[in-house]
């Protein structure tokens, strides 16, 4: 079972890592294309696999290539050491076949992502990020592990196979006891405020993966919430929460049109990604979960490749602040290009699959209604205007006369943003239908 996630890992040790990156841009759009062909469940006592911990634990094994391939830090072996445990939790998050294995290593992912961002962050506001961090998550995360056990010594198992084959509709106060954590990881607006500060003080490896792949163990958590049944089906709660998700998906994207941070907007971004996440999965629709995979794999991508382009231009001029980014273009175009490429990307233009996730939230704002589709509608205009308004401020107008063109940009950040591009422009490469029948089975 483990075979083709051992190969990817392999890649890890190859001693020419350009080799690595060519095959493993190569193997991506091959298992996209293939992986909601073969709808599989399998499960053993130890893991489990079916269409969408399968996508997104092949999202986290590209983009752990792609750091390691960008990251400067990977030269000590500490931080590859806590890079390579990191990666291990979240794998192991993703594949586990128990309610209490998905919570013990939900919660050890932590461990890691706060050791990278006090060990190596920039600032000494990193102490106070990563008070933040740990204060919120695992807090908010404590009622979960109760239910865990309460439900464990009622079923007598925690085998999500098993849980999948039971109702919990006569209890839908199970929802409410463990749902904060998962929204608390996404994270949803009002539950924020940790997201912002781990990124900005976060290392270049931080801040990729903690958006690429952290986050979305929130959103596999309220899919396992949906699959066993303890999530409510189409009714006021569905209702609420959906709104309250996506109302701050809104004011989420006004707070990016208010940052002065390149890092601190992309985090923002991110908030407003994931209330579409959460949105999709609490319609309890095929279509909702299709949206929902959809936008959690692109945002992986892209979000990753925008923290690799800031760390880029925090090398070359020292500062975060849009005051002094200004007039990138003028000493690096080929930075610029990619700048625009990912903005591009992230305001969702064709044929990228952050397209096919924003048109798949359509019809799910629709069902729930009227003015949810207006919500969406604003949103998707809002993530045009900071999009553009990010990528003005940081490469048009003078050059600011902090910018040095002293040494030119390594050929190795470079590969690895063309690398980012290739699974999220497979939108004329995949069977959309075929990716829908895959989630309805």
């Amino acid at each position: 079972m483990f075979s083709w996630l051992a190969g990817m890992f392999s890649l890890l040790l190859l001693s020419n890592c350009v080799s690595s990156l060519v095959v493993l841009s190569l193997a991506i759009p091959g298992y996209m294309m293939y992986s909601y062909k073969t709808s599989t469940y399998v499960e053993d006592i130890m893991c489990c696999m079916n269409e969408m911990n399968g996508m997104l634990m092949f999202m986290t094994i590209s983009l752990a290539v792609l750091i390691y391939l960008s990251s400067a830090y990977f030269n000590t072996s500490s931080y590859n050491l806590v890079f390579f445990l990191l990666i291990m939790a979240i794998m192991l998050c993703f594949s586990s076949s128990g309610l209490l294995g998905f919570y013990i290593f939900f919660e050890i992912s932590l461990l890691p992502i706060l050791v990278m961002i006090i060990s190596w962050g920039y600032q000494p506001e990193r102490m106070q990020a990563g008070l933040y961090m740990i204060f919120y998550t695992v807090f908010g995360s404590l009622p979960l592990f109760f239910l865990i056990l309460w439900l464990g010594q009622t079923l007598g198992t925690s085998s999500l196979y098993l849980m999948w084959n039971m109702q919990f509709a006569k209890m839908p106060w199970l929802f409410y006891v463990g749902f904060l954590a998962f929204l608390i990881k996404l994270p949803m607006w009002s539950l924020h405020v940790w997201l912002p500060k781990a990124h900005v003080e976060a290392p270049l490896g931080g801040s990729m993966i903690l958006a690429g792949a952290l986050l979305k163990l929130g959103g596999y958590g309220l899919y396992i919430y949906n699959m066993i049944g303890v999530a409510p089906m189409f009714n006021i709660s569905s209702i609420a929460w959906s709104f309250l998700a996506m109302w701050g998906g809104l004011c989420a994207s006004l707070m990016c049109l208010n940052q002065s941070d390149v890092k601190g907007m992309i985090a923002y971004s991110s908030i407003v990604h994931m209330s579409l996440v959460v949105m999709g999965i609490l319609s309890n629709t095929a279509w909702g979960i299709f949206c929902a995979l959809i936008t959690m794999v692109a945002h992986g991508w892209t979000s990753s490749a925008l923290f690799l382009c800031a760390f880029i231009t925090y090398e070359k001029v020292g500062s975060r602040s849009f005051n002094y980014t200004k007039g990138i273009l003028n000493a690096y175009p080929a930075l610029s290009l990619f700048w625009f490429l990912y903005s591009m990307v992230n305001m969702a233009v064709p044929p990228t699959i952050n397209l096919l996730g924003e048109l798949a939230a359509v019809p799910v704002a629709l069902w729930f209604s009227l003015f949810m589709l207006f919500v969406l509608i604003l949103i998707m205009f809002m993530s045009v205007t900071y999009n553009m308004y990010m990528y003005v401020k940081i490469n048009h107008s003078f050059m600011s006369p902090v910018i040095v063109c002293s040494q030119g940009i390594s050929a190795r950040w470079f590969l690895t943003l063309f690398s980012h591009l290739i699974p999220l422009s497979m939108l004329f490469a995949l069977d959309m239908m075929s990716l829908y029948t895959g989630i309805c089975m």
